[in-house]
């Protein structure tokens, strides 16, 4: 980084800069000095993984799909497709590696699955299973269902009260600052879409499901509708906001963590009904993202990734695929390359 011009160097190029101040280094290595508007605290990340591959939750999988009744959740629910890797989560820790190297420690969520690539012996990343943070894992495991997992997540030990929680089909395109995810008082910046769930060409679709029940407790708890969703990117979370929603909708919490797969009836905690929380409590403000999110079974693929390697690079970028189409393969490859030309080198994290 460079020093600022009255120390004699040039300031950084403002892309590089989150929603706040400059970074900056002083070339007398006196150690810096944040501004006011920084966010100081430390953060962690938390990552939620499966490896889809594995022959033993294959066989769980298709098991309790057959025991446990669809209840009228939208059929992508169940796809398989929601699970393939295409090792994006090795791809995602290396965007994170270049762009956010302030990040404290990655706490990796798994069913007790490691990926065949990770280092263990860095300590900057550690595995959490399941079976550590589900209060009632005889009922609850095996899950297939994000959302269930994600109720629990706020329960790994020693994670720190300011954390991002990050999807593995999330990847950071440039550097960030803290400033990109919270206020200098520690407020959670939550990113809005700009369109409201209702508008869903599918509702039936469990995000917009979830999305709905949200809406149902807020107005229940205070009073006051929804306007909007949110944008698929890493979501900023506090930990006392998570104490709030399990002090506050104890049966909506423990319902969805029960849900072995995504259910009519669940919650989605982090990505959304925390920000709601953090909006009605005076915890949180609404900020702007550069990001583009891809459905890897949409039109014009080729395209979208293209554009992707283009230009100064979106702060955050999605790859979702949300049900099985044809030319998987074919798709499949497409984006991986595009991966690979955009994080090239190994992480820390990677054998």
């Amino acid at each position: 980084m460079i020093a600022p011009k009255e120390f004699g160097g040039t300031l950084r190029d403002d892309r590089h800069a989150g929603l706040g101040a400059i970074w900056v280094v002083y070339s007398d290595g006196k150690p810096q000095v944040p501004d006011v508007q920084d966010f100081t605290e430390p953060i962690d990340v938390v990552y939620t993984w499966v490896d889809a591959a594995d022959a033993d939750w294959q066989t769980s999988y298709r098991r309790y799909k057959e025991l446990v009744p669809a209840n009228g959740a939208h059929e992508s629910s169940r796809d398989l497709a929601r699970y393939t890797s295409r090792d994006e989560l090795k791809y995602s820790l290396r965007s994170l590696e270049m762009n956010l190297p302030w990040v404290r420690n990655i706490f990796l969520v798994t069913a007790g699955q490691v990926p065949e690539w990770l280092r263990q012996d860095n300590s900057k990343i550690k595995l959490v299973d399941h079976r550590d943070i589900f209060d009632n894992s005889e009922d609850c495991l095996p899950t297939f269902n994000s959302h269930a997992i994600e109720t629990q997540i706020s329960k790994i030990e020693g994670l720190s009260e300011h954390f991002l929680y990050v999807n593995d089909d999330i990847f950071f395109g440039r550097p960030l600052s803290q400033n990109t995810f919270f206020t200098a008082s520690g407020d959670v910046k939550y990113a809005l879409a700009n369109k409201h769930y209702s508008e869903a060409s599918n509702p039936r679709l469990a995000v917009n499901q979830a999305a709905q029940r949200n809406a149902d407790l807020i107005f229940d708890k205070y009073g006051r509708t929804t306007a909007l969703k949110f944008r698929h990117v890493a979501h900023p979370q506090r930990l006392l906001i998570h104490d709030k929603i399990r002090e506050y909708f104890p049966s909506a919490v423990n319902a969805t963590a029960r849900h072995k797969f995504r259910h009519v009836d669940d919650i989605s905690v982090p990505s959304s009904l925390a920000h709601y929380i953090a909006a009605a409590e005076g915890l949180g403000v609404p900020a702007e993202i550069d990001y583009a999110y891809v459905d890897l079974g949409g039109d014009h693929l080729a395209l979208n990734l293209y554009r992707l390697l283009v230009g100064s690079g979106k702060q955050m970028f999605c790859l979702n695929e949300v049900a099985t189409v044809s030319e998987k393969e074919l798709r499949g490859r497409m984006a991986k390359r595009v991966l690979n030309s955009l994080f090239p080198y190994k992480s820390s994290f990677e054998n």
